[in-house]
């Protein structure tokens, strides 16, 4: 774990120099209310893993156990880990930080006070540079899309497709050999993206290994249902080139291929410019209070 995320920045044209100013102290000022942040030594079979913040059932409390401080950086700037570059120790120290957060706290807030603890504890100083990346570009098909409006008439599953539990958007199921069947309800083109791409945070994609980078082409604003059936798992070309056992064959396409039979939808890999996050500077052994 060398390399490693993105960051994203966002310049503002205000009015008046003193608007900035206070936009600056405004975030500058958004900090835990306590946090401990120390370097992780002894048992190397120690338990590791995140929990709590905005959106979690324990918002008001982050505990980061035995990570990486590409890890931290993820949580601060929300770069992918091929996007981050530094000093080879990033890949290989530990750190556990366990922080209260302020009630009402915003997912978009808790990035900034990251930022803020990182820049305290490990005096940490970067820079970005830009590099080209592979990215898969999703766009309409030559014919249109075949999506379903959303609300257009009662909701009706596929035959043999799974229905979506109540509070739930999406189901999945699988056929033997290795199908997987899934069923999109009121679904935006960016939030089927991130389905069909990483969140690096959870870096399995349903039905298997993410595809990779997702970039939404398709100009679609609306929300959607529909169904999908592919073979095998997602990763590039749709599924990975094992043979089945015993002569069995697919009974479904490629991801690709049904992305743009049965959706109307491609799906083409491409290289993009993306930024990238340098690591000037960190303390390997962090300020702890």
């Amino acid at each position: 774990m060398g390399a490693v995320a993105r960051t994203i920045a966002v310049f503002f044209l205000l009015p008046v120099f003193a608007s900035e100013t206070a936009v600056a102290q405004d975030s500058g000022s958004l900090k835990f209310e306590v946090a401990s942040v120390k370097r992780a030594v002894g048992d190397d079979d120690a338990p590791s893993f995140m929990r709590g913040g905005p959106g979690t059932s324990d918002p008001e409390r982050i505990t980061y156990e035995r990570q990486f401080l590409p890890r931290l950086l993820n949580a601060a700037y929300g770069f992918d880990f091929d996007q981050m570059s530094g000093p080879a120790w990033l890949g290989k120290e530990l750190y556990s930080v366990d922080a209260k957060v302020s009630r009402g706290t915003t997912k978009d807030q808790l990035k900034i006070m990251w930022q803020n603890l990182l820049a305290e504890r490990f005096h940490l100083k970067t820079h970005i540079v830009q590099k080209d990346f592979p990215v898969y570009e999703l766009s309409v098909a030559k014919g249109g899309p075949k999506l379903r409006n959303s609300g257009e008439g009662p909701v009706k599953p596929d035959p043999g497709f799974p229905l979506p539990r109540p509070g739930e958007k999406w189901a999945i199921s699988r056929v033997p050999p290795r199908n997987v069947r899934q069923t999109f309800r009121n679904y935006s083109m960016m939030e089927f993206i991130q389905q069909l791409g990483w969140p690096l945070s959870t870096m399995a994609g349903v039905g298997g290994v993410a595809l990779g980078r997702v970039v939404d082409k398709t100009g679609l604003a609306g929300r959607y249902d529909f169904t999908l059936e592919f073979a095998g798992y997602r990763g590039p070309g749709g599924a990975f080139p094992l043979p089945l056992p015993d002569g069995q064959t697919d009974t479904a396409p490629t991801l690709i291929d049904a992305l743009q039979q049965q959706l109307g939808l491609v799906l083409r890999e491409k290289k993009a410019p993306l930024d990238v996050l340098v690591v000037d500077y960190a303390d390997r052994v962090p300020t702890e209070n």
